[in-house]
Order: C-alpha cells, then sequence, then structure tokens
C-alpha cells in the first residue's frame, strides 16, 4: 500500500504541475509554449513536457509494455518527465465512458499479461487505484467515477 501511496501522489504532483503550467505559463520564463494545430497546447523547459488539450496524444516515452489507454479514451493530459533534472517517467488523463470495475480490470489484465507484478490495488473513496512494478519501473493509475456514466483516469510511470 505504501508503493501506491507514492505512485498516487506522483501522479498528482505532475498533474499539478500540468494545471500549474496552463494557467500561469504568461509569468513564467523558460517555458516554451507550443499552440499545436490539432487545438492541443504543449509547454516544455529542461524539465520535461506538458501536454493539454482534448487531443492530446500518449506520452512519447510511455513504455510499449505498459497498458495503453482504455478503448474509446478522450486524453486530456499527457507529460513527460527529463531524466537530466529529476526522476524520469510520464503521465497521462483521461475520460473514457465505461465503469471504474472495468477500466481496473483491463489495467490489471494488461499489465498481468505483459509481465507487471500487481503490487497493490485499492478503493479509496469510491476511487479504485492500480499499482505494478516491473524491473526497476513502477506504474500507478488511479480511477474514479465522475457520476455521469464517464470515469476519469489518470496513470503514470516511473521510468
Amino acid at each position: 500500500m505504501n508503493k501506491a501511496v507514492y505512485i498516487i501522489g506522483g501522479i498528482v504532483v505532475l498533474l499539478i504541475v500540468g494545471w500549474f503550467l496552463t494557467r500561469g505559463s504568461a509569468s513564467i520564463s523558460g517555458v516554451d509554449v507550443d499552440n499545436n494545430l490539432d487545438g492541443s497546447t504543449t509547454y516544455s523547459n529542461e524539465e520535461g513536457s506538458v501536454t493539454v488539450g482534448t487531443t492530446a496524444t500518449m506520452p512519447s516515452n510511455w513504455p510499449a509494455d505498459a497498458p495503453a489507454n482504455f478503448a474509446g479514451a478522450a486524453i486530456v493530459y499527457s507529460g513527460t518527465s527529463n531524466p537530466q533534472t529529476g526522476t524520469a517517467g510520464s503521465a497521462v488523463s483521461y475520460t473514457v465512458r465505461s465503469s471504474t470495475a472495468s477500466v481496473a480490470d483491463y489495467y490489471k489484465q494488461q499489465l498481468t499479461s505483459a509481465g507487471w507484478t500487481i503490487e497493490a490495488t485499492a478503493n479509496i473513496a469510491g476511487a479504485t487505484v492500480v499499482s505494478a512494478t516491473k524491473d526497476t519501473r513502477t506504474f500507478g493509475a488511479y480511477i474514479t467515477d465522475t457520476g455521469d456514466g464517464n470515469v476519469t483516469v489518470t496513470a503514470g510511470i516511473e521510468l
């Protein structure tokens, strides 16, 4: 359970950084802002990059043996961190029309079939957390029901 807390903490930090960059980028020096043709916006500096918008894509360093998004996902956030300035990793946040149980089962099945070890699963205040490890990497997913037939998922991996 301790690893799950650290994983969720890391994901929350990435989301806060992404939110901060999208709200206060004009006042931050050293941040490159790219308004992409697909309507998304990418913010980057020496520490990594964050892409926000409904047309964001999976992080470029997302490992092939880590689960892809649940079918039908609409990515709203995608980010990576630079291994030269901290721990290498990436995170993605998306919404999908499904149930928390279906999405959690999908992640558990995908992780297990790719050789990951499920370290913990927990149901916390209506949200489901799944954490797994493989080699030196750690994966975590935070899955919550929005109450309108959609599920919000934040998944991150420490490389």
